[in-house]
């Protein structure tokens, strides 16, 4: 696996526009309006998150086979595939990525259970079929399996667990004091040097050169190379709530693209910026309602001391500050915050909390709800075959192609 996201294959490959997404889905649009499609990723999420509990898996197996699905359908489309067939691949092989391996036998096993007790009849219990979907599912990925979580991005960024930050055999303090003292004397060499073969007459001529030579650092690349090394130490001191708020809101982020079209640590910064306003709605006195972290307590009062002795400037306490010191596009994550808000109204109206009376009174002809989910499905690829079938007779165009006129 690649310890780097820059270099690894999320980044280079799988990452993409818009126009890619809906280029994607241009034929399943074609048998279910945008906003079904986009119902149908929350119940294809909603079913990986049973099957991976059903299975015992922890939550990053199952945001990983989450990722690997909606990868998956970057190339494929729900019409032409079995999505619950697809399902069950992409939970084997996330448990195999996440070095939490299980049998074959028990990923079918309990995939039967949980699509029965959904209503899904498409599902083919045996081994031997999910076997093979597991060899489509690499080749169509390209055996890109790495994929970066937001997690562990948003606890470094929050200071609840060290960044990985390598191995370094001076502190940043002491590196930086070597590098002034290298710079002094690559400065008086060259004084001397110039003094020999140019002559004290001349020095003072020449003396402007001296300051703006290739051996003394800007204080933009001190500042960049100082901070970029990855001290490991938190921002800001940012209640424990907040935290845990921001977790459970990037568990629902995997319901939605967002994990396709922005890099983890902008998703994360994303949720955290939800996590304050909400805090900010519930609390507007700004008190403390949880205890913060200890660790991050120690790191914050460390920090302040290294950054002093740098000369660099303090950890931010604002949250506005907090967010300015980071180097992110304001429009990309706002986008993001956005991808991600407009989540819950349609998630609310698709499963609704209350089944009641209520419920029902609600629920016109043109709602769509996760009963209605699993009939969408088997229609679209039963339309889609009979497009196959019946190319100049059906009502749906190929992908790709113009209907031929009768």
């Amino acid at each position: 696996m690649s310890s780097s996201f820059w270099s690894s294959s999320h980044c280079r490959y799988w990452l993409v526009t818009r126009s890619h997404l809906l280029a994607a889905r241009s034929l399943d649009s074609q048998y279910a309006t945008p906003r079904q499609l986009y119902c149908l990723g929350i119940w294809f999420a909603n079913l990986i998150q049973k099957l991976g509990k059903k299975l015992n898996l922890r939550q990053i197996p199952i945001a990983t086979a989450t990722v690997l699905f909606r990868r998956f359908y970057l190339k494929n489309h729900y019409c032409e595939t079995n999505p619950y067939l697809v399902i069950a691949a992409c939970l084997f092989v996330a448990a195999k990525v996440e070095e939490t391996p299980v049998h074959i036998k028990v990923v079918v096993n309990d995939a039967k259970i949980v699509f029965t007790e959904n209503g899904i009849r498409m599902f083919s219990p045996e081994p031997t079929k999910v076997g093979e979907m597991e060899f489509y599912l690499l080749e169509d990925l390209d055996f890109h399996l790495v994929v970066f979580h937001p997690y562990r991005s948003l606890l470094h960024i929050c200071g609840r667990e060290p960044a990985d930050s390598g191995k370094f055999a001076k502190s940043r303090v002491e590196e930086d004091a070597e590098i002034k003292r290298k710079e002094t004397e690559a400065r008086r060499k060259h004084e001397d040097a110039r003094k020999v073969s140019l002559g004290v007459g001349r020095m003072n001529a020449m003396i402007d050169d001296v300051s703006g030579g290739e051996w003394e650092e800007s204080e933009e690349k001190r500042i960049r190379r100082l901070m970029g090394r990855g001290s490991g130490e938190g921002l800001m001191d940012i209640d424990e709530g907040v935290v845990q708020m921001c977790l459970f809101v990037i568990n629902d982020t995997y319901r939605t693209d967002v994990h396709l079209l922005y890099p983890p640590y902008v998703i994360s910064l994303a949720v955290l910026y939800i996590g304050f306003c909400f805090v900010a709605k519930n609390n507007p006195t700004g008190t403390r309602t949880t205890r913060g972290s200890s660790f991050q307590v120690t790191n914050l009062a460390s920090s302040t001391d290294i950054n002093a002795a740098l000369g660099l400037d303090a950890p931010p306490t604002g949250v506005a500050e907090f967010f300015a010191s980071f180097e992110v596009s304001l429009p990309i994550l706002f986008a993001c915050i956005q991808d991600i808000i407009v989540l819950y109204p349609i998630w609310e109206a698709f499963e609704p909390m209350s089944r009641g009376a209520d419920a029902k009174a609600e629920k016109d002809k043109d709602s769509f709800t996760s009963d209605d989910a699993e009939a969408l499905v088997r229609r679209m690829i039963e339309a889609r075959a009979v497009a196959l079938t019946h190319p100049d007779t059906s009502s749906y165009q190929l992908a790709g192609s113009k209907r031929r006129r009768p």
